[in-house]
């Protein structure tokens, strides 16, 4: 007996829009730190002092390994709606609308995404994490042991605010217009602290409204070159999203001098979207709805907490100890309504779907010191994941009669282990050496009702060398290697062998997804070089160039089966890519003295790679972005006064992903303005506008083979944003 499901008042908001758009079809109708100060009665003249500890630029310098840190202030400079739109102007990094972050032109699997050194769960968003959230963003070119090798491209580790050593009360206030309707947004932090205990609470709530106008243009041509289809699809993508978080952390000091520290990042989000979409056939026939609608309402909670332990030793050793708990739960009404030529609603697909991540965690590390200027460092990291996901599919005509039943799931465990031991030593004044070793096993075990229960069991040694020469006679030049293993697992989804299908107009450039268990990690050697000279008080000009040799690279393979196109992930043998960046950053300040404060900064990266078993030209890995780069600048007239602007370009992309397939995009430019009016020491207004251009995006998909060619444009337009903030020191 089929199973139903039902979530007493889960599906009423779906349920009434999809009324809703029936009776409009039908009827012909239907067409979002606190300086703390001290009052008192008697006035005592105090000698201000001013404590610092060493600038973003220092730390990158003086580091044995190869890191990139973004601080507070540069995350909050544009007032960006979402973690996205920050990380699209850090050196060597886009992002992607199929493939969210990119480091080195390479999304997907290939960069390793973490908060506080732990990895995200499958399928969670970094857009969930409110910027006012973050601390600090730390960008690892080179892997290092603690941390996981799935790295090929890089790692981007997010590191939430910690709790603050004053009393601190701050709100913020926004109000932003990004091609929808005006929407709000607030974040309130609040911090305090005694003797030995101190606290912070970090809270945020948006309610983001989007409207998007896209343009899909489907073409068909037979062997002859002869055009035999041609279709032109308007479509309008309205979206609401709410998003709650909240980040409470509790910091205990004891007398021994060892710390606990309880840090918690509480999520909820609701995704309601509606696609609407309109097709007019130029050549051949229409598809088999030519007019359909999406509405989607899904809902997400996740939590995750962590409970750190630091013991220092009288040997200046000391052991730190964490465990986790992750938790994330996404539950999704959707509903495809389709019409056919002659315009009579034909189709009423629904489905309910939910999927569940929960994880927990245990790691350590024991560091020794052996003298000021060397520690050997070993540790665990232990991790324990199921995800459950389940989807009922109903098909019915308008009439309400059942055409079709799906119900599936599956279940998928992972197990993990990793072992390491790192080795940190200034051997010299000039030089500096890291060497680690990582070992790390897992074991994934997959079931379901409607697939056969199979296990995969795969382990990776990692040994990792970083290299930082300071060049004699120079204080400001150095040279850094790094030579690294690497590796890139595939995701559960992708091992599950379970189709999605598309809703309409399946074809070699719209296929269904299938998973495949028989996938395999992808192994890669890299080295990873830079040259760095710094300047100035904070001048920085830094080359340097990566190169990866991959085993077992997985490309996806498109197939025909009983007339229905799928594609399939596969191993398919060997690939390398390497690559450049040229980054740079100065003030004035840095060049000759003057009173002008005007800074400035940029990057630009040139990617290369090659599929030995897929024919070039242009048979790039991943779809890999070939030039990406940023150049931006802020000046400060006064001390309450700050402007400036940042541009950022993604290259244009041709690549061959299959003997048959192609992907190409567009470029995308993109200028961002703010000003920052600091009123007093409580008040500070910022207004700040986003894609000022707002340039149209496009991404196209090409088959061709010896019968003939058909492709697929999908091209948006783009709004300019503007966002508001007032933030008031209570």
């Amino acid at each position: 007996m089929k199973r139903t499901k039902t979530r007493p008042g889960h599906r009423c908001s779906l349920g009434a829009r999809h009324t809703l758009y029936l009776a409009l079809f039908t009827s012909g109708l239907a067409g979002a730190q606190a300086s703390g100060q001290t009052a008192g009665n008697d006035a005592v003249n105090l000698q201000k002092v001013t404590v610092t500890g060493p600038n973003e630029i220092e730390l990158r310098r003086d580091g044995i390994t190869n890191r990139i840190v973004v601080g507070r202030e540069e995350i909050q400079r544009h007032n960006d709606n979402a973690l996205s739109g920050i990380l699209r102007r850090l050196p060597g990094i886009t992002v992607s609308p199929t493939d969210g972050i990119r480091m080195r032109g390479l999304g997907a699997g290939y960069v390793q995404i973490l908060i506080d050194g732990d990895p995200v769960p499958t399928g969670f968003s970094i857009d969930s994490i409110a910027p006012d959230l973050i601390e600090r963003i730390e960008i690892l070119p080179t892997a290092v042991a603690e941390y996981s090798t799935k790295s090929i491209a890089g790692t981007v580790n997010i590191v939430l605010r910690k709790a603050s050593r004053s009393t601190q009360r701050t709100i913020k206030l926004n109000a932003a217009r990004d091609g929808g309707d005006w929407y709000p947004s607030v974040s309130l932090s609040l911090s305090d602290k005694s003797e030995n205990f101190y606290w912070s609470v970090n809270g945020t709530a948006s309610h983001p409204d989007s409207r998007v106008d896209a343009h899909i243009i489907e073409s068909v041509f037979d062997s002859q070159g002869l055009q035999t289809e041609l279709r032109d699809t308007r479509e309008v993508f309205d979206r609401k999203v709410k998003t709650y978080n909240i980040a409470p952390r509790l910091n205990w000091t004891f007398g021994s001098g060892d710390t606990l520290t309880l840090q918690s990042l509480l999520q909820r989000g609701d995704d309601d979207w509606t696609r609407d979409r309109r097709e007019t056939v130029l050549i051949g026939g229409p598809s088999e709805f030519p007019h359909n609608v999406w509405l989607n309402d899904s809902r997400s909670w996740s939590t995750r907490t962590d409970l750190d332990w630091m013991h220092y030793f009288e040997d200046d050793s000391s052991l730190s100890v964490k465990f986790g708990f992750n938790y994330l739960k996404r539950d999704t009404d959707f509903s495809f309504l389709g019409f056919n030529p002659e315009g009579v609603f034909a189709l009423d697909r629904g489905i309910v779907s939910d999927a569940v991540d929960s994880s927990y965690t245990s790691i350590g590390k024991y560091v020794d010191k052996i003298g000021e200027k060397h520690s050997l460092g070993f540790g665990w990291d232990g991790a324990y994941t199921r995800r459950t996901e389940s989807r009922l599919q109903h098909d019915r005509t308008p009439e309400g009669t059942l055409l079709d039943v799906i119900d599936e799931d599956y279940t998928a465990d992972v197990r993990r282990l990793a072992l390491y031991a790192q080795d940190e030593w200034q051997t010299t004044p000039q030089l500096q050496t890291y060497l680690g070793i990582r070992w790390e096993g897992w074991d994934t075990s997959l079931s379901g009702r409607t697939i056969a229960s199979t296990s995969n069991r795969s382990s990776e040694f990692s040994p990792i060398t970083q290299v930082l020469w300071k060049l004699p006679g120079s204080e400001k030049d150095q040279v850094r290697v790094g030579l690294a293993r690497t590796f890139s697992a595939p995701e559960p989804r992708r091992l599950v062998p379970r189709r999605y299908t598309v809703n309409n107009n399946n074809g070699p450039t719209n296929p269904d997804l299938q998973g495949n268990p028989d996938l395999r990690p992808e192994i890669a050697w890299g080295l990873d070089m830079a040259y760095e000279h710094y300047f100035g008080g904070a001048g920085l000009v830094s080359l340097s160039a990566y190169m990866r040799r991959l085993d077992d690279v997985i490309i996806e393979s498109l197939f025909e089966e009983d007339g229905v196109w799928i594609s399939m992930p596969v191993n398919a043998g060997k690939a390398r890519t390497h690559g450049l960046t040229l980054e740079m950053k100065f003030s004035l300040n840095d060049l000759y003295e003057t009173a002008t404060d005007l800074q400035f900064h940029g990057s630009l990266t040139r990617n290369w790679s090659t599929v030995d078993s897929v024919p070039g030209p242009k048979n790039r890995l991943a779809a890999q972005t070939p030039l990406s780069g940023n150049v931006g600048m802020e000046w400060r007239p006064t001390g309450k006064l700050s402007t400036g602007l940042d541009y950022t370009y993604t290259g244009s992309s041709f690549s061959r992903v299959s003997p048959t397939r192609s992907t190409a995009s567009w470029p995308e430019r993109t200028l961002d303005l703010y000003a920052n009016w600091k009123i007093n020491g409580k008040n500070n207004v910022r207004l700040s506008l986003s894609n000022v251009l707002h340039q149209r995006q496009g991404l196209s998909s090409y088959y061709q083979d010896a019968g003939g060619s058909s492709s697929r444009l999908y091209a948006t337009e783009t709004y300019t944003g503007i966002k508001l903030l007032f933030e008031h020191q209570l």
